[in-house]
């Protein structure tokens, strides 16, 4: 009867063990699909965030050729960018496995890819006939005046990826926000200098549009390293970013000044041109930090 009983006992706990066991693998896969996810859309805004950047990284560069500054060296810049913004836009239309970035089913998100990628092709058209040297009149103003279209329906683009997100937790939704605004302070980055820039080249009405630029990148700077709760911003507590974010303060405290100065020397212009790529690469690296620790 004894061991009659221990069978029973051990027949009537094993399904039970399964049942266990079976809920522990899929709790599991539950997690790392939720992190899979999670990732790959900080990624993904990340990356589409990026695209902002070289809207602006672009037109700078075309007006640094248009100024015959570092002519070689910009031309090969302004190729790089041009090819890497037109590979990530398909790579968001037709998805990389590589990456992590799924082909998109949301329709918000396809149709601002459409919208982009409309713009795109004829801004493209223009950069390449500048890549050729043909720095035309027409091709030139085309950029100037529509950098900031592109740009717009960049963010766009941002902003639908972020609104896809379903998750209700607060500190996800807040490395999402992180990675995104600290995403336009690499564009801020670029856009301050191509209107420094287009002031240089006379046109006086970018002097209040480059004042609210080092602005917002100067306030959300600050709210980056105390944090912002109104914008879901939490202080970082990460020291690899907390580290970061105080190496971009110092660079910038020195370039402020200058971006804000009316008339710059040469030597200043020199130092302008020299360190806004650096400034970009430090701002880069705090986004790719936000997007990749498990702690911030």
């Amino acid at each position: 009867m004894t061991k009659y009983f221990k069978t029973l006992l051990l027949l009537a706990f094993l399904p039970l063990t399964l049942l266990f066991a079976n809920t522990q693998l899929d709790f599991s896969s539950l997690v790392d699909e939720f992190m899979d996810e999670s990732n790959g859309l900080k990624k993904t805004i990340n990356l589409s965030g990026k695209q902002r950047m070289l809207t602006q990284r672009m037109t700078k560069l075309v007006l640094q050729l248009d100024l015959n500054i570092q002519q070689e060296v910009t031309k090969v810049k302004l190729n790089e960018s041009a090819s890497l913004y037109d590979v990530t836009l398909k790579m968001f239309k037709e998805g990389d496995s590589d990456l992590g970035i799924k082909k998109p089913t949301n329709k918000a998100i396809l149709e601002k890819i459409n919208l982009v990628e409309t713009e795109w092709a004829i801004f493209y058209k223009a950069i390449k006939s500048i890549e050729a040297d043909k720095l035309d009149e027409k091709s030139l103003n085309y950029i100037i005046k529509n950098n900031e279209k592109l740009l717009k329906l960049s963010n766009d683009l941002v902003k639908a990826y972020e609104a896809s997100n379903t998750s209700t937790n607060y500190l996800e939704k807040a490395r999402l926000s992180v990675v995104n605004i600290a995403g336009r302070q690499r564009m801020l980055t670029q856009k301050m200098t191509k209107e420094k820039l287009l002031v240089l080249r006379g046109d006086k009405a970018y002097r209040g549009k480059l004042s609210q630029t080092i602005d917002l990148f100067d306030t959300t700077l600050a709210k980056l390293i105390k944090g912002d709760e109104n914008q879901d911003m939490p202080k970082p507590s990460n020291e690899k970013i907390i580290k970061q974010l105080k190496s971009v303060l110092k660079l910038w405290s020195e370039l402020k000044p200058l971006y804000l100065k009316e008339k710059n020397t040469d030597t200043e212009w020199a130092s302008i041109i020299h360190q806004n790529p650096i400034l970009l690469k430090k701002m880069n690296t705090m986004v790719l930090l936000a997007e990749k620790e498990l702690e911030y």
